[in-house]
């Protein structure tokens, strides 16, 4: 297979040989057989030339229109036609049938027409070598179509001594003729006169083939390569020269990947990613280009005198001599060199500076004209002549001269002949139906084209390559540009909307999810991995479009989470550690396709639900690889839907809190629960944990008398009166904290004393919004931060800086008898332990599933979850991200000059802190001695304890001064609420929901839409229409007062303002009336008011007004 460059020759140079006539340039009359100085051949210069051959005594070409001309020896009727010619001639038999690729051996001709990738040939085919089976003994000057490739087409073919070998659309390898060294791959050493499959490159993405005499080189997208057959002289470069009858990967080149190979009858070539020439082989003519001769040289060798030269563009091999087309850098010109055995004059080079006036041992340059560009050099494994195809010289733009390593531009056109360019494919694709004159002729082959590509592991294993990363994939980096796939599938399912074509990729994608199933995959080599990064953009696996585009998408989808699962765990990290470095859209492409088919599985009746299991497991890995990297996508991208709103959620939930450990359950894999799916749980294991509560609670009254003066009804019940609601509420709860935890396990209740109202759910959310308002308000517990606007921390200090203020506390006025009931159950140094109480108020709501409007930093959350303080130095970049950002310059500066001492002041804090003394006082600490005693002085930061004070700030920044608060409010908090199995499956963000509901208000539209009405109302009623129509235009401040007034709470449910099951009911009051609420029940009762100013004016006058009972 020549070398070439993707464009049209109108100069062909031939030189060598002649003794047949087949340069093509008739036969000199003096005799002279050999030609040293290039002939032109005038014949091609108006037919434009793609591709030359040459085999020992007949040569062919090939133009633009796909005609075959031919000229040379025809003894065996190789030329196509009859009579011998010295004159290039075309072969009239195929003229109406263009041509895609040829090839010639001995006495042979192969051809693959364009348009169906079918087998064509002529000439000597004793051997097997044209692929007709038993029909190419006879006629041998007719050429011969194949019908033994089935639904394989050809796209080019490469020819030895007596076998061939061919790359087909689906990039399968296919191998006909003789065999006895092993040259088909075929695993043996039998000869085949039918093309046959060569299984060891089954699925590899080869993307070049040629033959030697006798062995055979294949050459794969990223730049590995194979070698089989012959090897007697070290032509494979496995490093011996043993026979292979498979192909084996030649080591050499698993480093420096090859761009561009070429095989001479027992020497190979290759060109390495960086532009280097490697040989190695049989070198007895000097061809190695090593400077001497070999007999055999098994290892690929540089050939250091082109390594000075440039960068190498372009290989070719004949029988015993070289040539490269070297970019020189210097000069900036590409140069033509060649080496070798050159009696015949194939080197171009005069005979007088040739040794021995044979060989040239070293490349030596080729002079040619200027003006002209070397496209392709031609020659053979057999052939002792040489052409080039050449074009007027183009002036190019200064970075496409610099081409960067790995750009080379060797086989452009016959190495990626497998590969999809997607620009140039559906760029075709779009001309030809924009076109209304487009006819079904063309466009059938290219959609048969299509399919063939989509269907095939090799064919997009070699595709939508981003050549700038390099060709071979690393740990980080696949070598695929995604947005071109993206692109490609885009153009293919939704730009040009097709049906037809949209079935031929749906069954072109089922066909090729289920290769990948059957594990007909070499997973050897990450190359092999890249089809199922391909595979996950595909739009059709996506259940948006299933129903009307690709019906079967989850049979595809079945099959091809069950070939992932089914990669080696190697295989398996590799891939997703590409999807890991990818940008998250792509990485969530892959996360939404394995939740399409989850939801599809468990939602779809006639489903086998277990067949979700395969897609769970690989979330799982999608979600270790999610927060390998913190979090690549939000982890709301893992939750499914139709697990968390399953109804066998809650025996999963039974299954797995038994530890049944070989039973699978959605329990198992947390993040595929949404918060509200946890809330539901939680709320399972508070009503068991409040049953058992409340029988302990009996029984313990049984045994021992409770407070004298207490019934067992105060026990359960806060009594708060509104005047004294912070110390009423907490000097009970941290009563019933040190003294009876147990109660806290009971349903919360709250009576407001002086006021009627039995606690059906509104009176507890009232109660806990309130006190924790007043928390907030009237104490320094906590303090906002100021970068971060809005979320609260702790407020650094000992614990003596929180003071309440402007905070009635008890003995204030005087008390009846009702209101001395409330110092039952009471401690009044309730003042001392703020953030326990706190941390308990944060439980209750949890455990009670009440809303709170407490926007602590979201690691307060994660400290809840893990039970216990655990910091780093990027949690402070959550928290003060100046302090964070200054901390950081400091690493990278000399610190020597800036007079650092261990004395800061820390965020929120009124004074400075000495972080020496709690370096001191740490265990295990090396501190300073000094530091220890008050009366020293702050030692100042020496240079080598820099890192070691940042570490000291940034978690003083965090916790120090707050620890023992911190630590009280967890326990507390972690005390109260359940924190049994179900907690242990919320994340941090879970427990920030659970607590505080969704932060955002939502579309009231919806609060309207999810509304029920009785007593009278529908949604068609006059008074109902005005409802709707004042609130969806008030400000969010006032909807939230509404949400409150309706509801105990102006924070949004988990699944939104649809969950509320919100319910407008008749009021039959008079219509100077204000509307009330049932809390308990999200119930607005309203009167029937008529007229918009009316409706306005009322419920305005209600929310503003709406603190207490006065109104539910």
């Amino acid at each position: 297979m020549a070398s070439q460059r993707e464009q049209v020759a109108t100069v062909v140079l031939a030189f060598g040989n002649n003794a047949d006539g087949q340069l093509g340039c008739g036969i000199s009359e003096d005799g002279d057989d050999k030609v040293f100085s290039p002939c032109s051949l005038p014949v091609f210069e108006q037919l434009g030339v793609v591709s030359a051959v040459a085999s020992l005594k007949h040569s062919a070409w090939l133009t633009a229109d796909g005609v075959v001309y031919t000229c040379g020896d025809n003894d065996e009727g190789q030329l196509g036609r009859s009579g011998k010619r010295s004159k290039p001639l075309k072969v009239d038999a195929i003229e109406h049938l263009p041509i895609e690729s040829m090839a010639a051996g001995d006495s042979f001709t192969v051809m693959a027409a364009k348009l169906d990738g079918r087998l064509l040939g002529v000439g000597r085919g004793e051997r097997g070598q044209l692929g007709m089976g038993g029909a190419d003994r006879e006629n041998k000057e007719k050429v011969k179509f194949s019908s033994a490739l089935g639904d394989e087409q050809l796209l080019a073919v490469s020819a030895g001594d007596a076998h061939c070998v061919g790359l087909c659309r689906s990039g399968r390898v296919l191998a006909f003729g003789e065999n006895k060294h092993g040259q088909l791959g075929l695993g043996d050493f039998v000869s085949s006169a039918t093309p046959k499959l060569v299984p060891a490159l089954q699925s590899r993405p080869v993307v070049q083939l040629c033959c030697g005499s006798a062995h055979t080189l294949a050459r794969t997208a990223t730049g590995l390569l194979w070698a089989w057959g012959c090897n007697e002289q070290g032509q494979l470069g496995l490093g011996d020269q043993k026979t292979r009858f498979r192909p084996e990967q030649v080591k050499a080149f698993r480093v420096s990947r090859c761009v561009d190979v070429a095989a001479g009858s027992r020497h190979s070539l290759a060109a390495s990613e960086r532009g280097l020439v490697f040989a190695w082989g049989a070198g007895g003519s000097g061809q190695l280009g090593s400077g001497g001769i070999a007999d055999a040289e098994p290892y690929p060798r540089v050939v250091e005198a082109l390594k000075e030269v440039g960068r190498c563009l372009l290989l070719a091999c004949g029988h015993s001599h070289s040539l490269a087309l070297v970019w020189n850098e210097d000069s900036e010109r590409e140069c033509l060199y060649s080496w070798g055995l050159g009696s015949s004059g194939q080197l171009a080079l005069p005979r007088e500076s040739l040794q021995d006036r044979k060989i040239a041992p070293l490349p030596q340059r080729v002079k040619l004209e200027p003006g002209l560009r070397v496209l392709q050099i031609a020659c053979g494994p057999l052939a002792h002549h040489t052409f080039l195809l050449l074009a007027p010289a183009q002036p190019q733009p200064c970075e496409q001269q610099q081409l960067p390593p790995g750009s080379a531009q060797g086989a452009r056109s016959n190495s990626l002949r497998t590969a999809l360019d997607a620009d140039e494919l559906l760029g075709t694709l779009r001309k030809l139906a924009l076109e209304s004159t487009a006819s079904s002729a063309q466009l059938k082959p290219l959609m048969k084209a299509v399919g063939s590509a989509f269907s095939s592991v090799s064919v997009l294993n070699a595709s939508f390559r981003n050549v700038s990363k390099g060709l071979g994939p690393t740990d980080d980096c696949s070598g695929v540009d995604l947005l071109k796939v993206r692109r490609a599938y885009h153009t293919l399912v939704f730009e040009l909307q097709s049906p037809d074509l949209t079935a031929i990729l749906g069954r072109a994608t089922l066909s090729i999810c289920d290769e990948l199933l059957k594990q007909r995959v070499p997973t050897d080599d990450p190359e092999n991995l890249r089809v199922f990064l391909v595979l996950f953009e595909n739009p059709l696996l996506l259940g948006d479009f299933r129903t009307s585009l690709f019906p079967g998408y989850h049979v595809a989808l079945q099959r091809l989470i069950g070939a992932v699962n089914s990669l080696p765990k190697n295989s398996q990290r590799l891939l997703f550690g590409w999807l890991k470095h990818l940008p998250s859209e792509y990485f969530g492409r892959v996360v939404e396709v394995m939740q399409q088919y989850v939801t599809f599985t468990l939602t779809q009746p006639g489903q086998n639900r277990s067949d979700a299991s395969a897609a769970v497991l690989m979330l799982q890995t999608l979600w270790d690889v999610n927060q390998e990297m913190d979090g690549i996508l939000p982890e709301w991208c893992f939750h499914n839907a139709a697990i968390s709103q399953s109804q066998d959620l809650q025996e999963h939930y039974r299954q797995w809190k038994q530890q049944q450990s070989l039973v699978f359950s959605y329990c198992k894999y947390p993040f595929l629960l949404d918060a509200e799916a946890k809330r539901r749980l939680l709320s399972f294991d508070a009503q068991v944990r409040m049953e058992s509560t409340m029988q302990e609670i009996v029984a313990q009254s049984m045994r021992e008398p409770l407070p004298m003066n207490v019934s067992f009804e105060r026990m359960l019940h806060f009594h708060v009166r509104r005047r004294h609601l912070l110390a009423d509420f907490c000097g009970q709860l941290w009563w019933r904290l040190k003294h009876k935890p147990a109660c806290l396990g009971a349903p919360l209740a709250v009576i407001f004393v002086g006021e009627m109202g039995v606690d059906a759910g509104g009176l507890r959310k009232e109660c806990l919004q309130l006190v924790l308002r007043q928390l907030c308000h009237h104490t320094s517990l906590f303090v906002e931060l100021e970068e971060l606007p809005g979320l609260l921390w702790f407020r650094p200090g000992d614990g003596s800086e929180i003071n309440l203020q402007d905070v009635p506390m008890d003995g204030d006025d005087e008390e009846n008898e009702e209101e001395a009931g409330v110092r039952l159950l009471y401690d009044p140094d309730w003042w001392h332990h703020l953030p326990e109480i706190a941390g308990a108020i944060i439980g209750l709501a949890a455990f009670n599933s009440i809303y709170l409007d407490l926007r602590l930093h979201p690691l307060i959350y994660r400290f809840l979850v893990q039970g216990c303080i655990s910091t780093s130095f990027e949690d402070l970049r959550l928290m003060h991200p100046t302090l964070h950002r200054s901390l950081e310059i400091l690493r990278k500066t000399d610190a020597t000059s800036l007079g650092l001492t261990w004395s800061v002041r820390l965020p929120g804090a009124f004074a400075d802190v000495d972080l020496s003394r709690q370096q001191a006082s740490e265990p295990g600490s090396d501190g300073y001695a000094a530091a220890a005693s008050p009366s020293s002085e702050v030692p100042p930061v020496r240079p080598g304890e820099v890192e070691q004070f940042i570490q000291a700030y940034a978690k003083a920044a965090l916790v120090a001064g707050m620890q023992a608060e911190i630590e009280g409010f967890i326990k507390a908090a972690t005390q109260v609420m359940v924190t049994g199995s179900a907690f242990s499956l919320c994340s941090a963000d879970d427990l920030e929901l659970l607590v505080c509901g969704v932060p955002y208000l939502g579309n009231f539209k919806e609060l309207e839409a999810s509304c029920s009405y009785c007593n009278g109302y529908t949604a068609e009623s006059t008074t109902v229409q005005l409802l709707w129509q004042v609130v969806g235009g008030m400000s969010e401040l006032w909807k939230r007062k509404f949400l409150l007034f309706c509801t105990g709470s102006d924070r949004v449910p988990i699944l939104g303002l649809k969950a509320l099951n919100f319910t407008v009911s008749l009021s039959s009051v008079d219509l100077d009336h204000l509307p009330t609420a049932s809390t308990c029940i999200n119930q607005l009762n309203l009167p029937p008011y008529y007229s918009m100013e009316m409706m306005r004016d009322r419920l305005y006058r209600a929310l503003e007004h709406h603190e207490g009972f006065g109104f539910a």
